[in-house]
């Protein structure tokens, strides 16, 4: 083991490498930062609003369902997604294995909540066009997820 001052000594240059952003700088990305903040809270205000005020006559979020068969829906792939994705990240925790990337936990969620939809688009007694296409986007950013994490993965070992 390195001495303790030679190894403070080796930070406090280390410190000194680093590049600090101008005060320019970082008032832009504060700026930057509040402004999509914002403009994602403008966006989801307005979304539940309307969805308050004006789908409670529709269908919606999906169409050709009834409210019972939505309500079944959601207790066939939103809720096991959750014990799902509670059980495996607690199963990780007393292993003592930590996600290997950012993108990791992302990708866990999605892979659950991928399996969850095929379960539902085989044992669901109505087959909808909404089911479908959602088991299909879901499973393409399964993907996506998947080639991130791997680049992710990647950049972390290459340090």
């Amino acid at each position: 083991m390195k001495n303790p001052l030679k190894f403070i000594q080796e930070v406090k240059q280390e410190t000194f490498r680093i590049t600090w952003p101008t005060k320019k700088e970082t008032m832009m990305g504060a700026v930057m930062v509040f402004a999509l903040a914002s403009i994602a809270a403008i966006f989801f205000l307005v979304m539940a609003v309307s969805r308050v005020f004006f789908f409670e006559s529709l269908d919606f979020p999906a169409p050709g369902f009834t409210a019972q068969q939505l309500s079944d829906w959601k207790a066939r792939t939103l809720e096991p997604t959750v014990y799902l994705t509670l059980l495996y990240f607690i199963y990780r925790y007393f292993v003592g294995k930590n996600p290997t990337s950012t993108i990791w936990p992302v990708y866990v969620v999605t892979a659950c909540f991928t399996a969850t939809q095929f379960i539902a688009l085989v044992t669901f007694e109505v087959l909808n066009l909404f089911m479908i296409f959602n088991f299909l986007i879901t499973l393409f950013a399964l993907f996506i997820f998947r080639i991130a994490h791997n680049r992710r993965k990647k950049e972390i070992s290459t340090f």
